[in-house]
């Protein structure tokens, strides 16, 4: 049937607008335009018509929609053009005012790129690292590298920085990259609909409609310039397109295709009208005010809904919100801690405590650190602070960091040489003015005592100058690269950062103290000063900022795994929980069939099922667990490794935990407090209030939730007006309501609440808060005469409390409190362990105990710490004697070593003198380049010490003084510039002055009364040639030597003596003593009264080792051999010799000789001919050769022997024929020179194995774990000592002891140790000394290893010369094996001459190092290698090479890398490898040369 057989009538027709129905009337209703009808055709027609005609959206311009999609579009559209952003809405209406274009298409894309990449002002944005926080735009500004753009528009938009402002006020600033927008205020969709609705096409051009402009743009005066910084963008303008002319018609409404109603039912219906008008109006009257009253409710109901929810937020934020912990009124009493109480004042334990774990912390960087064994102990830290000594911990202390610190200024300069500038313009102001006088410290010391700072001897009497020379020298300008290297590798620092330079300027006083005092003799105040400040420098250098470095990197990444580890145990729990889940729904859905329910042992049988997978479910997730845990601890300890800072609490003490001592340790100084007195303190919660707090939800969320339930169910409550209720009542009446757990009822809760109302509130003091009054204020009062300024707690019931007590929302404590509990298990195993006998001295009791204690541990090694004077002599007086007992020591070795003597009339009336402190030098004492005179302090020429050196002629003398003053000048001590107001006119200032007068001079004489010829370098030439160079370095000899004498009688401290005395011993060629000689010859010291002394050297030769033997003392001088080598010195009895044999007329009688082999030994004077052709360098090397050693081993004679028979030839007879007589006389000389020899020998060997016998007895057996005498049980393997309760034993054992290395059957080290030996040329001075000297001197372990180089050389011979006896039947019985002897011959005959060869010449002997054989397991040396050659114990070459290879995997194994026997093992090794590839031998190195494989 057609619908649209009639005209078509309106749908807005006013019939049946006022039609009035009943409840029981039947009507029919188009739900989708809320039509009424009362007749089934009129419905029939409206519904089809509607139906059956295509609609468009209005807003979206979509098409092809039915009515109800049409309609649902376009609320659609509106709202997301409602949700459009506010604040885009203005740049975007200038934009498309701006860009003039004519495609909505372009426009979209140009407006959203716009907007993309800018934020505008008053825009609300979020910001990535700011989670859950909305901020305001107020501020843009461009970046720092940003350049301003000429013409005023910023296109880089993205290096533009926000200015944001949070709700709160607080302001940030925030990257172009960190701001984010709301997806659902701007996106493509809503931008689209905004253009679309809101252009106009005006001329073919898209403009804004002229209402929304004004809206947006025009009213509110919005300009680019004022959202934005800069100007508009330019863009280019559209062409004009003028759209074609179409049918823009909209679609008609339905008044066209819907008929009107017929007539008849108009009229029916207009009795009705009248009816029903005024029950309309009536139901309408009723209707609004229905509304009106329901809208009331409604903005009533909203209001008190927003102030509920105000109020809930202001609750949460301030029971949630963190604030400073003084201005909080939750706080809960902290407990009470233990005071630390030690023989250390308070204001230097917290400076002791640090220096112990800097030490502890940086053992493997520390030089020397070894003399503490483990550690800096509390017994020797004690001590230092406590006790006035001279070498006793303070002073070990101080020599490992100033030590450590040279080490690291050599490594530094190893990599940047450093130079110092001193000839910059001067300066007026500070800190410069003390910066160009380091540098001339710098130079002082080159200057004064010929070495750099950093290479002084350096021992317990030698550091207090060292120390002020090293404080007067930091800070020192240096030229521009090294100070362009510190920069780059240690952290930016220059030397105006120096700590030394800014303890100069700020403690002057330590600096002027020192110029006259030991460092012991300071205030302990000054002497931490003094270690901070070294520990400071220590931290600067590059090797301790690697370090460091180092240590945070692991930490990062330990926290970084740590977290991640965290997360995957959360997922992983979480998908535990889930599989749980999963199965019991399984489980669930299979018992839901009827079979399941019907049969109850199915339904049994699937409950197992589902137990035991859960299960092993669960027992997987403890395993898992398990292991999660061990990682975490495992991960915590690493971040445990060294010292930990935790927090600060309210009152700002400050929580350590410290690896050197178990224990949280709490630190109360004044210098940590960050602000002043509250106006108004704020009055604390009742204990009470504090409890039911305490019960409220922890989660912000869950407390929010939990505040609108409490306030709702209030206002459904009936309470007066002006009734008040607390919150906490209102929270115990919700939990009680909500049934949230089992609570009291309402007169329990009140009666409780009385109970708390009697208790008495706690005070500030008790809860450690400010009070407000600085005189009485427990936080901010540096007086109150309850402030510990340390303490601890150790228990973890103490922990326990302290975590209970902390303010999770205190800024400081809650920070405190997160450290605490995430390293809570670490914290209770290190600290269970803690010392309380050693932190709590609170009686005289256990302060004696202490005494007693740190007397006993201390005792063994710190004995003689004052040089065996009683406790309690002042310092000066025990350096005064010590340093003269040191002077005549050195004056009683140069005089009985024939090394000089002293210019004075009585010489035991000047050492009994200098004993008594009344010395008289008994001449007149001159020094100095121009020879200042003691008495007029004038230029005096007359000198007659150093005589026979070279005459000091009068033009010498003032070529030294006038070079001395054009590059000197005047002498001036370095802490000159900062002696301004100190006093020195006391009697005893003035007496300490003349005593140190009186001994600089003494020392003076000793010094002039040495021959020059005895002198090494920096003092002397041990240069034996002529040459064009000799003078020169005689006169900078000499002027080195002059420069020490004026700084010597400059001298103002002890120690500034004792620094001269350590250079000038040193100095001294202590092997030309004659009581130190021994045989050039056989190295030996027997037989003393057959040796003749070199009136040069004082080097000595057995009269029966010279070759003719001597058999009478000659008259007048004699020279040894290499003298007159050297020297072209000539003896008398060899000009006799030369004229007798001129007399005597030679037979010559021709006698063939069979050639003897080359291979026998040449004795001392072939190799000092050969030597003869070396350089420079190599003379020294030979001169040190002469070193003594009581130990050397006397070399065999036989070989001297056999050589006067033996005839030089290069591969033929020779042509000399000698007398039957002759050969018969020369074989019996020969028999009875190797009986002599022989007989010899074996008596010197005798008495040698004798006195290493009583060597043995006498010498105490010291423990291999302490290092202390005193042992009672000694392994039955190794024979090594130690005490009983070192290896944890009570009693001696009834059966063979074995120690724990021979147990474990380890049979080598890894570790390196340095080789020593026993015949040290000064050790036979310093029997009597305590350990002071712990010298760092290079020089002393040279003069070791020189010592035994001797030694070696000796025994080469001895070696040498048996080999060579059977070499030749060796050779006759293996000529046919399948070994190339020549090649080998030649190899092993040209290294053992090489001159780095000496230390692998002969075996090492247990007299000399004792412990080398328990290290080196196979021992193998040169000489062994050529008799097992000669005796034909060798099938192949490589067996031979490989000896030769342990010989140095040995070097390799014991010696320390820089040691000198080390450094002559990688030399010989070397050379090894290249006779090796030169002769096609396979030789492989060790790990000395491990980079040449030959």
């Amino acid at each position: 049937m057609p619908i649209c057989k009639r005209d078509g009538f309106d749908l807005n027709q006013t019939e049946g607008k006022n039609e009035t129905f009943h409840d029981n009337d039947l009507v029919f209703c188009c739900y989708i335009t809320k039509r009424i009808f009362r007749d089934y055709e009129n419905y029939f027609r409206h519904v089809m018509a509607i139906n059956s005609t295509v609609w468009q959206c209005e807003a979206t311009g979509k098409d092809g929609l039915t009515y109800e999609e049409a309609v649902k579009s376009e609320r659609v559209a509106r709202k997301k053009m409602e949700q459009f952003k506010q604040s885009l809405r203005a740049p975007v209406l200038l934009v498309i005012e701006h860009a003039r274009q004519s495609a909505v298409k372009t426009l979209n894309i140009m407006v959203s790129k716009f907007l993309r990449k800018r934020f505008f002002l008053n825009e609300e944005v979020t910001v990535t690292t700011r989670k859950n926080a909305v901020f305001k735009v107020v501020g843009i500004k461009a970046g720092e590298h940003m350049p301003e753009p000429g013409n005023g528009i910023y296109e880089d938009t993205e290096q533009l920085e926000y200015r944001l402002r949070a709700p709160n006020g607080e302001e940030i600033s925030a990257p172009f990259d960190q701001l984010r927008r709301q997806r659902a205020e701007f996106n493509q969709e809503n931008l689209a609909m905004f253009i679309k609705n809101n252009v106009v096409r005006v001329d073919g051009i898209l403009r804004p409609k002229p209402e929304t402009y004004k809206q947006y743009v025009t009213d509110p005066n919005a300009h680019f310039s004022k959202i934005f910084i800069g100007k508009m963008p330019r863009y280019s303008p559209a062409k004009i397109k003028r759209p074609e002319a179409k049918d823009t018609k909209k679609q008609s409404t339905l008044n066209k295709y819907i008929v009107k109603g017929e007539e008849s039912t108009a009229k029916s219906k207009e009795s009705a009208e009248v009816r029903a008008k005024l029950l309309a109006e009536e139901m309408e009257r009723v209707r609004l005010e229905k509304i009106a009253k329901c809208a009331e409710m409604e903005r009533k109901k909203a209001e008190k809904k927003a102030e509920l929810m105000l109020r809930v937020d202001q609750e949460c934020h301030e029971l949630t919100a963190k604030t400073d912990d003084l201005e909080r009124n939750d706080q809960s009493v902290l407990p009470t801690y233990h005071p630390i109480i030690t023989i250390l004042p308070d204001h230097l334990l917290g400076d002791a405590f640090m220096l112990r774990e800097f030490m502890h912390t940086y053992r493997g960087l520390l030089s020397g650190v070894e003399v503490f064994r483990q550690n800096l102990s509390f017994y020797e830290m004690s001590r230092a602070f406590s006790a006035r000594e001279v070498a006793g911990p303070l002073s070990d202390i101080l020599l490992v960091l100033l030590g450590t610190i040279f080490d690291l200024q050599k490594e530094e300069e190893e990599e940047c040489p450093v130079r110092y500038s001193v000839g910059r313009k001067p300066f007026t102001r500070e800190p410069y003015i003390s910066m160009s006088n380091a540098s001339h410290t710098q130079h002082y010391c080159k200057r004064h005592f010929s070495f750099n700072l950093n290479e002084l001897p350096m021992d317990a009497l030698t550091l207090s100058e060292v120390l002020r020379l090293h404080l007067l020298a930091s800070g020192a300008f240096v030229q521009d690269r090294p100070e362009k290297w510190r920069i780059m590798y240690r952290n930016g620092y220059s030397s105006i950062e120096d700590p030394g330079l800014h303890l100069r300027l700020k403690h002057t006083h330590i600096l002027r103290a020192l110029r006259t005092q030991s460092i012991g003799q300071l205030d302990f105040v000054d002497i931490m000063r003094v270690i901070n400040c070294l520990m400071a420098q220590i931290l600067t250098y590059s090797g301790t900022i690697n370090v460091i470095e180092e240590r945070m990197e692991r930490t990062a990444k330990a926290k970084s795994e740590l977290r991640a580890l965290v997360i995957t145990e959360n997922k992983r729990l979480a998908a535990v929980e889930m599989a749980k889940r999963k199965l019991t729904n399984e489980h669930n859905q299979q018992c839901i069939s009827d079979d399941i329910k019907q049969d109850a042992e199915k339904k049994q049988a699937l409950a197992d099922q589902l137990n035991r997978r859960i299960a092993d479910l669960t027992a997987q997730s403890d395993r898992e667990q398990r292991k999660h845990e061990y990682q975490v601890l495992k991960l915590h300890s690493e971040l445990f490794n060294f010292l930990i800072y935790l927090g600060t609490d309210r009152c700002y003490r400050k929580y350590y935990v410290l690896e050197s001592m178990s224990g949280i340790f709490i630190e109360h100084m004044p210098d940590t407090m960050m602000d002043t007195c509250l106006a108004q303190p704020p009055v604390n919660k009742s204990p009470a209030e504090l409890r039911k707090q305490a019960q409220l939800p922890k989660v912000r969320k869950d407390l929010r939730i939990y505040l609108v339930k409490l306030y709702s169910d209030d206002d459904k409550k009936r309470r007066k007006p002006n009734s008040k209720q607390s919150l906490e009542n209102k929270e115990n009446q919700e939990n009680r309501l909500n049934g949230h757990g089992p609570g009291p009822s309402a007169e329990s809760m009140e009666i409780g609440g009385g109970d708390d109302e009697e208790q008495a509130p706690p005070t500030q003091f008790e809860l450690l808060m400010c009070s407000g009054d600085i005189s009485n204020c427990i936080v901010h009062s540096e007086q109150h005469p309850q402030r510990k300024v340390w303490s601890y707690i150790y228990q973890p019931e103490e922990i326990d409390a302290l975590l209970r007590s902390l303010n999770p929302l205190g800024w400081r404590e809650s920070e405190l409190l997160e450290e605490l509990t995430q390293m809570r298990a670490l914290i209770e195993q290190h600290v269970k362990n803690c010392p309380l006998d050693l932190l709590t001295l609170d009686t005289d009791k256990k302060r004696s105990k202490f005494m007693n204690a740190m007397h006993s541990e201390t005792q063994r090694k710190y004995s003689q710490a004052n040089f065996g004077l009683p406790e309690g002599t002042d310092l000066n007086e025990v350096l005064r004697l010590h340093l003269v007992d040191c002077i005549l020591q050195l004056e009683t070795d140069i005089y009985t070593g024939d090394l000089g003597k002293l210019k004075v009339k009585d010489m035991e009336r000047w050492r009994q003198q200098l004993l008594e402190d009344n010395f008289d030098a008994q001449t007149k004492l001159q020094w100095g380049p121009g020879q200042i005179s003691s008495e007029t302090g004038e230029v005096d020429s007359d000198n007659e010490s150093h005589e026979d050196y070279y005459d000091h002629d009068d033009d010498i003398k003032d070529a030294h003084s006038q070079y001395t003053k054009k590059r000197y000048g005047k002498f001036t001590d370095p802490g000159q510039c900062i002696l301004d107001g100190e006093d020195s006119s006391s009697a005893e200032a003035q007496a300490q002055q003349t005593q140190v007068r009186n001994l600089a001079s003494a020392l003076l004489q000793v010094e002039q009364a040495i021959g020059r010829r005895f002198l090494k370098e920096p003092f002397g030439v041990t240069k034996k040639r002529q040459d064009a160079k000799l003078e020169h370095q005689k006169f900078i000899s000499e002027l080195n030597l002059y420069q020490w004498e004026i700084s010597l009688m400059e001298s103002t401290s002890y120690s500034q003596i004792f620094l001269h005395l350590s250079i000038l011993h040193d100095s001294i060629l202590w092997n030309h003593s004659t009581s130190k000689s021994l045989c050039k010859v056989c190295r030996r010291r027997t037989d003393p009264e057959k040796m003749l002394l070199c009136d040069q050297c004082n080097g000595g030769t057995h009269m029966f080792c010279m070759k003719p033997k001597m058999r009478t003392v000659p008259e007048g001088n004699w020279y040894c051999h290499t003298c007159v080598k050297n020297l072209g010195l000539t003896n008398a009895t060899d000009d006799k010799q030369q004229e007798q044999n001129k007399r005597v007329p030679r037979k010559k009688r021709k006698f063939i000789v069979d050639e003897v082999d080359e291979d026998v030994d040449e004795g001392v004077a072939d190799n000092d001919e050969d030597d003869g052709n070396e350089d420079d360098e190599e003379e020294n090397i030979e001169e040190t050769e002469l070193s003594d050693d009581p130990e050397s081993v006397a070399s065999s004679t036989s070989a001297k022997a056999k050589a006067k028979v033996a005839v030089r030839s290069s591969g033929r007879r020779s042509s000399r024929r000698l007398k039957s007589k002759e050969i018969e006389d020369a074989l019996e000389n020969n028999e009875d020179e190797e009986a002599e020899n022989d007989s010899s020998v074996e008596a010197d060997e005798n008495d040698t194995e004798e006195e290493n016998d009583e060597e043995q007895t006498e010498e105490e057996a010291v423990c291999q774990i302490c290092f202390y005498d005193g042992c009672e049980v000694c392994c039955s393997r190794c024979s090594e000592w130690y005490h009983l309760e070192c290896v944890k034993l009570k009693r001696q054992p009834r059966t063979d002891f074995v120690c724990k290395k021979c147990k474990g059957n380890e049979t080598s080290r890894t570790r390196r140790r340095p080789s020593h030996a026993d015949g040290d040329a000064d050790d036979g001075e310093d029997h009597d000394e305590p350990q002071a000297k712990r010298s760092r001197s290079s020089r002393n372990s040279l003069r070791i290893s020189l010592d035994k180089s001797s030694n070696n050389n000796n025994n080469n011979n001895n070696n040498t010369s048996t080999n060579n006896n059977n070499r030749r039947s060796g050779r006759r019985a293996n000529d046919n094996l399948p070994l190339n002897s020549a090649a080998l011959y030649d190899l092993l005959e040209q290294t053992m001459k090489h001159q780095a060869a000496w230390p692998f010449l002969r075996p090492v002997l247990p007299s000399e190092v004792p412990d080398y054989h328990k290290i080196i397991k196979t021992p193998m040396d040169l000489a062994k290698i050529k008799s097992k050659l000669n005796m034909g114990e060798y099938q192949l070459n490589e067996e031979l090479l490989n000896d030769i290879q342990l010989v140095f995997k040995n070097c390799d194994l014991y010696n320390v890398e820089g040691n000198e026997i080390y450094d002559a093992g990688c030399k010989l090794e070397r050379f090894v490898m290249t006779r090796c590839k030169d002769l096609l031998l396979p030789f492989r190195p060790s790990d000395m040369n491990a980079d040449g494989i030959c």
